[in-house]
Protein backbone atom coordinates (compact mmCIF):
# COMPACT_ATOMS: atom_id res chain seq x y z
CA UNK A 1 0.00 0.00 0.00
CA UNK A 2 3.32 2.42 0.80
CA UNK A 3 4.29 1.92 -2.74
CA UNK A 4 0.92 3.16 -4.10
CA UNK A 5 0.39 5.87 -2.22
CA UNK A 6 3.86 7.28 -3.22
CA UNK A 7 3.27 6.63 -6.49
CA UNK A 8 0.08 8.70 -6.81
CA UNK A 9 2.16 11.08 -4.58
CA UNK A 10 4.36 11.52 -6.92
CA UNK A 11 2.40 11.89 -9.86
CA UNK A 12 0.61 14.47 -8.07
CA UNK A 13 3.27 16.50 -7.62
CA UNK A 14 4.92 15.93 -11.48
CA UNK A 15 1.43 17.20 -12.21
CA UNK A 16 1.15 20.54 -10.35
CA UNK A 17 4.91 21.26 -10.85
CA UNK A 18 3.95 21.60 -14.69
CA UNK A 19 0.98 24.20 -13.96
CA UNK A 20 2.78 27.52 -14.04
CA UNK A 21 -0.08 29.13 -11.93
CA UNK A 22 0.71 27.14 -8.86
CA UNK A 23 4.22 28.39 -9.06
CA UNK A 24 2.38 31.41 -9.49
CA UNK A 25 0.94 31.67 -6.13
CA UNK A 26 3.24 29.68 -4.28
CA UNK A 27 6.29 31.67 -4.59
CA UNK A 28 5.76 35.38 -6.45
CA UNK A 29 2.33 36.27 -5.55
CA UNK A 30 2.98 35.33 -1.64
CA UNK A 31 6.31 37.45 -1.27
CA UNK A 32 4.77 40.41 -3.41
CA UNK A 33 1.74 40.44 -1.29
CA UNK A 34 4.38 40.48 1.94
CA UNK A 35 6.56 43.58 0.46
CA UNK A 36 3.51 45.33 -0.55
CA UNK A 37 1.63 44.98 3.10
CA UNK A 38 4.95 44.79 4.60
CA UNK A 39 6.33 48.24 3.30
CA UNK A 40 2.49 49.94 4.07
CA UNK A 41 3.18 49.13 8.04
CA UNK A 42 5.11 51.08 10.18
CA UNK A 43 8.18 49.26 11.15
CA UNK A 44 8.41 50.80 14.84
CA UNK A 45 6.25 47.32 15.36
CA UNK A 46 8.55 46.23 19.25
CA UNK A 47 8.96 42.88 17.81
CA UNK A 48 11.91 41.64 18.54
CA UNK A 49 13.14 45.09 20.94
CA UNK A 50 14.87 43.81 23.27
CA UNK A 51 17.06 41.67 21.11
CA UNK A 52 20.54 43.43 20.13
CA UNK A 53 23.89 42.75 18.46
CA UNK A 54 27.24 43.91 19.71
CA UNK A 55 30.15 44.18 19.00
CA UNK A 56 33.07 44.98 20.83
CA UNK A 57 37.04 45.00 19.08
CA UNK A 58 39.59 42.79 20.01
CA UNK A 59 41.11 45.13 22.20
CA UNK A 60 37.97 47.24 23.39
CA UNK A 61 38.98 46.61 27.11
CA UNK A 62 37.11 45.22 30.29
CA UNK A 63 34.79 47.95 30.32
CA UNK A 64 33.10 46.31 27.22
CA UNK A 65 32.19 43.30 29.18
CA UNK A 66 30.78 46.35 31.68
CA UNK A 67 28.20 47.35 28.70
CA UNK A 68 27.30 43.86 27.44
CA UNK A 69 26.43 43.46 31.42
CA UNK A 70 24.57 46.57 31.68
CA UNK A 71 22.41 46.24 28.66
CA UNK A 72 21.37 42.32 29.94
CA UNK A 73 20.69 44.27 33.32
CA UNK A 74 18.21 46.76 31.24
CA UNK A 75 15.97 43.88 29.24
CA UNK A 76 18.09 43.21 26.60
CA UNK A 77 18.82 40.05 25.09
CA UNK A 78 22.68 40.66 24.43
CA UNK A 79 23.93 38.66 21.09
CA UNK A 80 27.39 39.20 20.80
CA UNK A 81 28.81 38.87 16.71
CA UNK A 82 32.12 38.54 15.69
CA UNK A 83 31.90 41.31 13.03
CA UNK A 84 30.50 44.61 12.69
CA UNK A 85 28.91 43.75 9.54
CA UNK A 86 26.55 41.37 11.72
CA UNK A 87 24.67 44.24 13.63
CA UNK A 88 22.26 45.00 10.31
CA UNK A 89 20.57 41.56 11.38
CA UNK A 90 19.58 42.90 14.58
CA UNK A 91 16.94 45.92 15.15
CA UNK A 92 19.47 47.34 17.60
CA UNK A 93 23.05 47.19 17.52
CA UNK A 94 25.94 48.35 19.38
CA UNK A 95 29.65 48.57 18.27
CA UNK A 96 32.73 49.52 20.52
CA UNK A 97 35.65 50.36 18.86
CA UNK A 98 39.25 49.11 19.80
CA UNK A 99 40.76 50.87 22.69
CA UNK A 100 37.39 51.79 24.34
CA UNK A 101 38.51 51.26 27.76
CA UNK A 102 41.48 53.52 27.32
CA UNK A 103 39.86 55.96 25.88
CA UNK A 104 36.99 56.22 28.57
CA UNK A 105 39.49 56.53 31.33
CA UNK A 106 42.59 58.19 30.08
CA UNK A 107 41.13 59.97 26.35
CA UNK A 108 40.38 60.97 24.21
CA UNK A 109 36.82 60.05 24.06
CA UNK A 110 35.63 57.03 23.62
CA UNK A 111 32.82 56.38 21.19
CA UNK A 112 30.25 53.66 21.06
CA UNK A 113 28.71 53.46 17.65
CA UNK A 114 24.15 52.84 17.92
CA UNK A 115 22.86 51.46 14.87
CA UNK A 116 19.41 51.16 14.16
CA UNK A 117 17.10 50.06 11.44
CA UNK A 118 13.46 51.47 13.52
CA UNK A 119 11.73 54.57 14.28
CA UNK A 120 8.59 55.74 16.65
CA UNK A 121 8.17 56.16 20.45
CA UNK A 122 9.12 52.38 21.49
CA UNK A 123 12.47 52.65 19.32
CA UNK A 124 13.57 56.41 20.94
CA UNK A 125 12.99 54.12 24.34
CA UNK A 126 15.38 51.51 23.35
CA UNK A 127 18.11 53.73 22.04
CA UNK A 128 17.31 55.80 25.64
CA UNK A 129 18.19 52.36 27.56
CA UNK A 130 20.88 51.67 25.36
CA UNK A 131 22.61 55.58 26.42
CA UNK A 132 21.55 54.98 29.99
CA UNK A 133 23.37 51.95 30.00
CA UNK A 134 26.44 53.02 28.57
CA UNK A 135 26.36 56.77 30.27
CA UNK A 136 25.99 54.58 33.76
CA UNK A 137 29.45 53.99 33.14
CA UNK A 138 30.22 57.14 33.02
CA UNK A 139 28.94 58.07 36.06
CA UNK A 140 30.60 55.59 37.78
CA UNK A 141 34.00 56.38 36.32
CA UNK A 142 33.75 60.21 38.04
CA UNK A 143 32.72 58.17 40.73
CA UNK A 144 35.60 55.86 41.02
CA UNK A 145 38.45 58.33 40.18
CA UNK A 146 38.13 60.31 43.30
CA UNK A 147 39.02 57.16 45.06
CA UNK A 148 41.09 55.27 42.76
CA UNK A 149 44.19 56.28 40.25
CA UNK A 150 43.30 53.83 37.17
CA UNK A 151 39.54 51.85 38.23
CA UNK A 152 39.81 48.30 36.82
CA UNK A 153 36.59 45.42 36.89
CA UNK A 154 36.86 44.95 40.12
CA UNK A 155 36.41 48.50 41.23
CA UNK A 156 32.70 48.19 38.87
CA UNK A 157 32.04 45.16 41.04
CA UNK A 158 32.57 47.16 44.22
CA UNK A 159 30.64 49.78 43.50
CA UNK A 160 27.72 47.97 41.87
CA UNK A 161 27.69 46.09 45.57
CA UNK A 162 27.32 49.55 47.78
CA UNK A 163 23.77 50.01 48.62
CA UNK A 164 22.70 53.70 46.89
CA UNK A 165 21.06 56.68 48.54
CA UNK A 166 18.31 56.46 46.30
CA UNK A 167 16.17 53.68 45.20
CA UNK A 168 13.29 52.95 42.80
CA UNK A 169 10.85 50.19 43.25
CA UNK A 170 9.17 49.50 39.67
CA UNK A 171 6.09 47.58 39.47
CA UNK A 172 4.32 46.42 36.66
CA UNK A 173 0.69 46.90 36.07
CA UNK A 174 0.57 43.41 33.57
CA UNK A 175 2.02 42.07 30.25
CA UNK A 176 2.24 44.28 27.47
CA UNK A 177 0.95 43.44 24.42
CA UNK A 178 3.14 44.56 21.26
CA UNK A 179 1.09 45.76 17.66
CA UNK A 180 3.59 43.44 15.15
CA UNK A 181 3.57 45.50 12.56
CA UNK A 182 5.97 45.70 9.31
CA UNK A 183 7.19 42.43 7.80
CA UNK A 184 7.00 40.72 10.99
CA UNK A 185 3.46 40.60 10.82
CA UNK A 186 2.73 40.73 6.84
CA UNK A 187 5.18 37.40 6.05
CA UNK A 188 3.44 35.18 8.52
CA UNK A 189 0.15 36.44 7.55
CA UNK A 190 0.73 35.76 3.66
CA UNK A 191 2.49 32.22 4.67
CA UNK A 192 -1.10 31.03 6.02
CA UNK A 193 -2.69 33.09 3.81
CA UNK A 194 -1.43 31.22 0.80
CA UNK A 195 -0.73 27.89 2.08
CA UNK A 196 -4.28 27.24 2.40
CA UNK A 197 -5.06 29.26 -1.28
CA UNK A 198 -2.99 26.72 -2.64
CA UNK A 199 -4.18 23.11 -0.57
CA UNK A 200 -7.61 24.36 -1.86
CA UNK A 201 -7.15 26.02 -5.34
CA UNK A 202 -4.55 23.97 -6.79
CA UNK A 203 -5.03 21.15 -4.94
CA UNK A 204 -8.73 21.01 -5.11
CA UNK A 205 -8.95 21.47 -8.44
CA UNK A 206 -7.13 18.69 -9.54
CA UNK A 207 -9.46 16.29 -8.13
CA UNK A 208 -12.13 18.12 -9.59
CA UNK A 209 -10.46 17.73 -12.91
CA UNK A 210 -9.29 13.85 -12.81
CA UNK A 211 -12.79 13.10 -11.59
CA UNK A 212 -14.28 14.44 -14.78
CA UNK A 213 -11.61 13.73 -17.48
CA UNK A 214 -12.81 10.08 -15.66
CA UNK A 215 -8.93 8.93 -14.29
CA UNK A 216 -10.65 8.56 -11.08
CA UNK A 217 -12.42 5.58 -12.54
CA UNK A 218 -9.55 4.20 -14.13
CA UNK A 219 -7.81 4.34 -11.00
CA UNK A 220 -10.73 2.31 -9.71
CA UNK A 221 -10.17 -0.74 -11.71
CA UNK A 222 -6.42 -1.14 -10.67
CA UNK A 223 -5.27 -2.99 -7.57
CA UNK A 224 -4.90 0.77 -5.96
CA UNK A 225 -6.99 0.75 -2.68
CA UNK A 226 -9.47 3.64 -2.12
CA UNK A 227 -7.14 4.45 1.34
CA UNK A 228 -4.18 4.49 -1.00
CA UNK A 229 -5.25 7.04 -3.22
CA UNK A 230 -6.53 9.37 -0.51
CA UNK A 231 -3.88 9.02 1.51
CA UNK A 232 -1.48 9.38 -1.63
CA UNK A 233 -3.50 12.93 -2.48
CA UNK A 234 -3.04 14.10 0.95
CA UNK A 235 0.96 13.07 1.27
CA UNK A 236 1.22 15.59 -2.20
CA UNK A 237 -0.61 18.52 -1.11
CA UNK A 238 1.32 18.22 2.31
CA UNK A 239 4.37 17.95 0.45
CA UNK A 240 3.83 20.77 -1.72
CA UNK A 241 2.46 23.03 1.56
CA UNK A 242 5.82 22.20 3.35
CA UNK A 243 7.78 23.07 0.27
CA UNK A 244 5.75 26.30 0.09
CA UNK A 245 6.31 27.12 4.11
CA UNK A 246 10.00 26.62 4.08
CA UNK A 247 10.61 29.09 0.40
CA UNK A 248 8.44 31.99 1.89
CA UNK A 249 10.22 31.65 5.28
CA UNK A 250 14.09 31.64 3.84
CA UNK A 251 12.64 34.40 1.57
CA UNK A 252 11.24 36.14 4.76
CA UNK A 253 14.94 35.48 6.43
CA UNK A 254 16.89 36.50 3.77
CA UNK A 255 14.86 39.49 1.56
CA UNK A 256 12.79 41.12 4.31
CA UNK A 257 14.57 40.16 7.94
CA UNK A 258 11.95 39.06 9.69
CA UNK A 259 13.14 36.89 13.34
CA UNK A 260 11.82 33.50 13.24
CA UNK A 261 12.15 32.94 17.05
CA UNK A 262 16.28 31.95 17.80
CA UNK A 263 15.39 29.21 19.72
CA UNK A 264 12.10 28.40 19.39
CA UNK A 265 12.65 28.57 15.47
CA UNK A 266 11.21 24.59 16.53
CA UNK A 267 8.08 25.25 18.10
CA UNK A 268 7.48 27.80 15.09
CA UNK A 269 8.07 25.01 12.41
CA UNK A 270 5.81 22.93 14.56
CA UNK A 271 3.31 25.62 14.39
CA UNK A 272 4.02 25.47 10.47
CA UNK A 273 4.07 22.06 9.98
CA UNK A 274 0.56 21.22 11.99
CA UNK A 275 -1.12 24.26 10.17
CA UNK A 276 0.55 23.05 6.14
CA UNK A 277 -1.00 19.25 7.40
CA UNK A 278 -4.33 21.21 7.80
CA UNK A 279 -4.73 23.02 4.68
CA UNK A 280 -3.92 20.13 2.50
CA UNK A 281 -6.84 18.01 4.54
CA UNK A 282 -8.81 21.03 3.77
CA UNK A 283 -7.81 20.80 0.55
CA UNK A 284 -8.49 17.60 0.04
CA UNK A 285 -11.90 17.90 1.22
CA UNK A 286 -12.60 20.72 -1.05
CA UNK A 287 -11.41 18.53 -4.16
CA UNK A 288 -13.97 15.93 -2.78
CA UNK A 289 -17.08 18.33 -2.04
CA UNK A 290 -16.72 20.03 -5.51
CA UNK A 291 -18.50 19.07 -8.29
CA UNK A 292 -17.25 21.80 -10.97
CA UNK A 293 -13.87 23.58 -11.34
CA UNK A 294 -15.94 26.81 -11.03
CA UNK A 295 -16.98 25.46 -7.38
CA UNK A 296 -13.87 24.52 -6.42
CA UNK A 297 -12.00 28.21 -7.71
CA UNK A 298 -15.06 29.85 -5.54
CA UNK A 299 -14.60 27.90 -3.01
CA UNK A 300 -11.24 28.61 -2.27
CA UNK A 301 -11.14 31.93 -3.17
CA UNK A 302 -14.12 33.30 -0.99
CA UNK A 303 -13.21 31.13 1.69
CA UNK A 304 -9.57 32.12 2.17
CA UNK A 305 -10.27 35.59 1.64
CA UNK A 306 -12.60 35.47 4.50
CA UNK A 307 -10.33 33.62 6.98
CA UNK A 308 -7.60 35.35 5.98
CA UNK A 309 -9.20 39.10 6.75
CA UNK A 310 -10.60 37.48 10.33
CA UNK A 311 -7.95 35.62 11.34
CA UNK A 312 -5.40 38.07 11.04
CA UNK A 313 -3.33 37.77 8.28
CA UNK A 314 -3.95 40.91 6.61
CA UNK A 315 -3.97 43.12 9.61
CA UNK A 316 -2.64 42.60 13.40
CA UNK A 317 -6.09 41.35 15.37
CA UNK A 318 -5.07 44.14 17.97
CA UNK A 319 -6.37 46.44 15.90
CA UNK A 320 -9.62 44.83 15.10
CA UNK A 321 -12.82 45.05 17.94
CA UNK A 322 -12.75 42.34 20.80
CA UNK A 323 -15.52 40.57 19.06
CA UNK A 324 -13.57 39.90 16.06
CA UNK A 325 -10.24 38.62 18.34
CA UNK A 326 -12.15 36.52 20.10
CA UNK A 327 -13.81 35.20 16.50
CA UNK A 328 -10.41 34.38 15.46
CA UNK A 329 -9.54 32.06 17.74
CA UNK A 330 -12.59 29.88 15.88
CA UNK A 331 -10.60 30.29 12.51
CA UNK A 332 -7.36 27.75 11.63
CA UNK A 333 -6.08 30.82 10.24
CA UNK A 334 -6.42 32.80 13.97
CA UNK A 335 -4.87 29.53 15.86
CA UNK A 336 -1.80 29.90 13.45
CA UNK A 337 -1.38 33.29 13.77
CA UNK A 338 -2.20 33.57 17.34
CA UNK A 339 0.22 30.88 17.61
CA UNK A 340 2.81 32.50 15.59
CA UNK A 341 2.72 35.89 17.33
CA UNK A 342 2.94 34.19 20.37
CA UNK A 343 6.35 32.82 20.14
CA UNK A 344 7.64 35.69 17.67
CA UNK A 345 6.35 38.44 18.88
CA UNK A 346 5.58 37.91 22.61
CA UNK A 347 8.06 35.67 23.45
CA UNK A 348 5.64 33.21 25.20
CA UNK A 349 7.09 30.17 25.76
CA UNK A 350 6.18 27.15 23.73
CA UNK A 351 4.03 25.72 25.95
CA UNK A 352 1.54 28.60 25.62
CA UNK A 353 0.75 27.50 22.07
CA UNK A 354 -0.36 23.65 23.22
CA UNK A 355 -4.23 25.09 22.57
CA UNK A 356 -3.29 26.07 19.47
CA UNK A 357 -1.87 22.67 18.03
CA UNK A 358 -4.42 20.77 19.52
CA UNK A 359 -6.87 22.97 17.46
CA UNK A 360 -5.21 22.16 14.43
CA UNK A 361 -4.60 18.40 15.20
CA UNK A 362 -7.90 17.88 15.83
CA UNK A 363 -9.25 20.19 12.61
CA UNK A 364 -6.76 18.32 10.68
CA UNK A 365 -8.17 14.77 11.63
CA UNK A 366 -11.55 15.99 11.31
CA UNK A 367 -11.01 17.24 7.80
CA UNK A 368 -9.42 14.13 6.81
CA UNK A 369 -11.91 12.22 8.15
CA UNK A 370 -14.09 13.78 6.33
CA UNK A 371 -12.80 13.86 3.21
CA UNK A 372 -11.73 10.10 3.19
CA UNK A 373 -15.48 9.32 3.79
CA UNK A 374 -17.09 11.52 0.88
CA UNK A 375 -14.18 10.65 -1.27
CA UNK A 376 -16.12 9.31 -4.57
CA UNK A 377 -14.80 8.12 -8.15
CA UNK A 378 -17.15 9.81 -10.32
Amino acid sequence: MLRDVLFIARRDLAHLARRPQVWLWTTVLPVFFAYVVGSLMPFASGVGRDRIGFYAARDAGFLADEVARRLAAAGFEVTRVNDAAQLREFPLGLSLPAGFTEGAIDGPAAEAQLISYSYGLESDYDRYRVERAVYSILGDLVVLTQTVHRPGAGDFARLAKEPRNISLKVATAGKPRVLVLGFQQSVPGFIVMFTLMVALNAGGMLMVVERRMGIFRRLASTAIAREALVAGKLLAQLALALAQVGFAMLTGKFLFGVWWGGNRLWAVLFVLAAYAALCSALGLLAGTLARTEGQSQAMGTIVVIVLAALGGCWWPLEVTPVWMRQFAMLLPTGWAMSALHRLLSYGDAPAAIGPHLAALAAATIAAAWAAARKFRYE
